[in-house]
């Protein structure tokens, strides 16, 4: 769906209008999340009629008139306040949960042309069954609730007797209870509970690594325990917790002693990202990798903090949030999150998670280049919304155009995007995606252009935030220091956001500009140059026009000479009395030259013979060894010399006739 869509017709949509009196029923101000955005479909709890409302994107996206929502209500409703809504990977089924309380929602099957649930029906009614309702509603606090990793019927659930419970909800008898994992001490007494949440033991949030492989479990003291856990067919399971891990560089506070929540970005081919939000607004950024040390009870993992983010937020004296939850995190993509707080939303990019993308597919000789890139770009904050009441719903639409859906407290939809810094990337990914027949070199060719800086992009690249102004949005009228808190961050913002860095793309758009200046007029100079080239050619080909016109005539005069000549030749009857005789002439010679040709070949092949005789004579003499009289030797001398005389004549004449033709 187009990012003006969702600001147009899906932030006037009647579901939202409707929705408006249960969003105030939050007298606790807890951080909740009513979204939920699956396969085009954005679904929206309404705690006052206990029911869900459904609106399918794509179809709103297509039709011109508003489109209907759907009411999706509940079988059993929950006897708890909702809080959180979480989809199956899937989409078959939507788990409800709050503090005191699990519900797993069976959705009903979508068909019709527009992809509506039950043919399009307005009010739809829904299996539903609750998760261990006596368990959980009355012995403790539920702190997170996850779909199990590898598992579509599988659901984990975190509850604050530092234990994480796996309940199987396929079931026709219902959901049951699997297996439960131990996380840190129980607490015993009345006041154990209390006692564990002081000292920060107590287990308040977990979130799978990328790779589906291990859970992550963070404890309110900072510490991070790693649990492995793998379905089998008999539905039972094998785990084993590791930790706490260590953290490296050791710091004495163990990164803040208020730990609130945790995720993790990456993929399954690199090396994971995990980032922990401290109730104080400080996010920290670490790396998950093996444990280098050699020492035997080495849990085999470690983080190894990057960088330290600290959220400039304005606190509401107003607001007293007794969540454990001051601080939600959402991964958004492969390399950015968003932090939900009680101040608004802030968005975070981690360059670093690229980086490790392009060390995974680097070679071996560049593997020590990418990852000195990994400390040249720190984080970017982005702060989306700010108001004195927390949102009540964040989700996100599909990539790459990928957009975040904020829902405020008074019924306000508004859309942000998640992460415009690689938006050219992520839209140059889809294109390949798009043109799989692309040829190498074609592909070459567009990296080796995407390579090239622009001037928008230095431009861009001055103009650069690393802070935002967010969207403002106040229930009542702020008090007078509220109003005085805002106004000098803004002014410090706007001096050292915006003010400075326009001067300095002013700056650099001055010097852009006489450079271009200097370049036009040497443009301009080889303009003129040029344009008196081509008078020069110009008087040129006038020139050669005219050879060429007399050259044609010549040509045409020569042509028609000689196809007159030609006519003639055939004709015949055109010969004149000298050409006739000149031709009998030619004629006699011929004949001739035929004759003395004959005669010639005739005394080659008699000197051929009497050669090949005379070497025969020599060949017997020799034999014969027969000794010849004076007599004898002067008489055979003598005939030879007669006959080498004759031969001689002979060639001579023939030279002679050759020279009088002109045979060669």
């Amino acid at each position: 769906m187009d990012f003006q869509l969702f600001e147009t017709k899906l932030a006037k949509h009647k579901i939202f209008q409707d929705m408006k009196e249960s969003l105030k029923n939050n007298f606790d101000n807890k951080l909740r999340n009513l979204l939920e955005l699956k396969d085009d479909v954005l679904f929206a709890w309404n705690s006052v009629e206990n029911c869900l409302y459904s609106v399918n994107l794509k179809r709103l996206e297509e039709d011109q008139e508003e489109t209907p929502y759907q009411k999706l209500h509940l079988v059993s409703p929950p006897a708890f306040s909702v809080e959180r809504l979480t989809s199956s990977a899937c989409g078959s089924r939507l788990c409800l949960w709050g503090s005191r309380g699990v519900m797993v929602l069976e959705l009903p099957s979508r068909w019709s042309r527009g992809g509506l649930f039950d043919s399009g029906s307005k009010t739809i009614l829904c299996k539903s069954s609750t998760v261990d309702e006596r368990f959980l509603y009355s012995q403790g606090e539920i702190h997170r609730v996850h779909w199990h990793p590898k598992s579509l019927s599988h659901i984990l659930v975190l509850v604050s007797d530092n234990t994480m419970r796996l309940y199987n909800i396929a079931l026709k008898t219902g959901p049951k209870l699997v297996k439960i994992f131990t996380i840190g001490p129980k607490p015993a007494g009345a006041l154990g509970q209390t006692v564990l949440d002081s000292l920060g033991d107590t287990a308040i949030d977990f979130t799978p690594t990328p790779d589906n492989e291990y859970l992550l479990i963070l404890s309110g003291n900072g510490d991070v325990y790693m649990l492995q856990c793998e379905l089998d067919m008999k539905n039972t399971i094998t785990a084993k917790l590791r930790g706490p891990l260590a953290m490296y560089p050791p710091a004495d506070d163990n990164y803040g002693s208020e730990s609130c929540s945790i995720t993790a970005v990456g993929s399954a081919k690199t090396p994971t990202l995990v980032i922990i939000a401290s109730a104080s607004a400080t996010l920290y950024h670490c790396l998950l990798l093996p444990n280098s040390t050699d020492k035997e009870e080495d849990d085999g993992f470690a983080l190894y903090v990057l960088e330290s983010v600290e959220l400039n937020l304005v606190q509401n004296s107003d607001t007293h949030n007794s969540s454990i939850y001051p601080v939600h995190l959402y991964p958004s993509g492969r390399g950015s999150y968003v932090c939900v707080h009680d101040s608004g939303v802030h968005s975070v990019l981690l360059p670093a998670a690229n980086v490790l993308h392009e060390y995974a597919s680097a070679r071996e000789d560049e593997m020590e280049s990418v990852l000195q890139l990994m400390y040249k770009e720190p984080s970017k904050a982005r702060h989306l919304i700010c108001g004195s009441n927390p949102p009540v719903g964040v989700t996100f639409t599909e990539p790459p155009l990928q957009t975040i859906i904020i829902l405020c407290q008074e019924g306000e939809l508004l859309t942000r995007t998640v992460d415009p810094f690689d938006l050219e990337e992520h839209l140059y990914k889809e294109v390949q995606l798009k043109n799989p027949a692309l040829e190498q070199d074609d592909i070459n060719a567009i990296l080796k252009e995407k390579q090239k800086i622009t001037f928008s992009h230095i431009i861009h690249e001055v103009l650069q935030r690393n802070s935002s102004q967010p969207i403002l949005k106040l229930q009542s009228a702020p008090r007078t220091k509220q109003c005085l808190e805002l106004l000098t961050q803004a002014t410090v913002r706007l001096g050292s956001e915006y003010m400075d860095k326009q001067k300095r793309a002013c700056d650099v758009i001055t010097r852009k500009m006489a450079a271009l200046s200097a370049l036009s007029r040497q443009h301009k100079e080889w303009l003129r140059e040029l344009q008196k080239e081509i008078e020069d050619v110009k008087l040129t080909s006038v020139v050669l026009k005219e050879k060429r016109a007399l050259a044609e005539k010549h040509q045409e005069d020569i042509k028609y000479r000689c196809s007159m000549v030609s006519r003639a030749l055939r004709a015949g009857s055109g010969q004149s009395e000298d050409e006739r005789r000149q031709l009998k002439e030619l004629e006699e010679v011929r004949v001739r030259t035929q004759q003395l040709r004959g005669q010639l070949e005739d005394t080659r092949s008699l000197v051929r013979s009497r050669g090949i005789q005379i070497r025969n004579w020599q060949e017997d003499y020799m034999k014969k060894n027969t000794v010849l009289g004076k007599s004898h030797s002067d008489s055979i001398t003598s005939i030879l010399q007669q006959q080498t005389t004759q031969i001689s004549t002979l060639i001579e004449e023939t030279k002679l006739l050759k020279d009088q033709l002109g045979i060669v």
